[in-house]
């Protein structure tokens, strides 16, 4: 991979999912617009790092708490072309996992790519949950196979050939606010989502 192509590709993940953090209703079921790509955009959070002018981590996540949750089984209702039974059953299957679980759909581009390893055990990457000052530990973090990829890039089109991209799922926190940290050696990125 050239560096003029990675270089494009850190671009491309740059401007999407920008913004200043909006409030979000971390546990109410109702979204915030009719329209998914806001929706999308208030639960994204996207940052990177640099090291002495050289990028080293970029990362994109999107918190299912379920007024997204609801927002995105309606446009994959919509994608998929769900008939109207099948798309409630899906729609109450993802909003009660949010509403059980802290689920994140990560998206990470690495300066080296031997770094793009959250799913390993003692990879060089790692994903907390911080509640009240405290690490909380992934229940589980999957990394999705290409072909996997691909058909989410329609739903977060921040997704581009650069990166990987993850589910980690954490024990389901109460409270205002949500922080996931992805850290290690090359770098400490802190993702922030505030309820209302």
């Amino acid at each position: 991979m050239t560096r003029y192509m990675l270089a494009l590709g850190l671009a491309l993940t740059a401007t999407a999912g920008c913004g200043g953090p909006v409030k979000v209703p971390l546990g109410a079921n109702q979204t915030l617009s009719d329209d998914y790509e806001k929706v999308l955009k208030a639960f994204t959070r996207h940052e990177e790092t640099y090291e002495h002018f050289e990028s080293r981590v970029f990362v994109d996540a999107t918190y299912f708490a379920p007024a997204f949750a609801l927002a995105y089984a309606e446009q994959r209702q919509e994608r998929l072309g769900l008939m109207p039974n099948e798309a409630k059953v899906e729609r109450e299957r993802l909003v009660q996992r949010a509403n059980g679980e802290a689920r994140f759909f990560l998206f990470v581009v690495t300066n080296d790519f031997f770094w793009n390893d959250l799913d390993r055990k003692n990879g060089t990457m790692r994903s907390r949950l911080i509640v009240n000052g405290e690490a909380v530990e992934a229940i589980k973090i999957t990394r999705l196979t290409d072909d996997a990829l691909q058909d989410l890039v329609p739903l977060f089109p921040y997704v581009n050939p650069l990166g990987r991209g993850y589910w980690a799922v954490f024990p389901k926190q109460e409270g205002k606010a949500v922080q996931l940290r992805i850290s290690g050696s090359p770098a400490i990125i802190d993702l922030k989502w505030s309820g209302r």
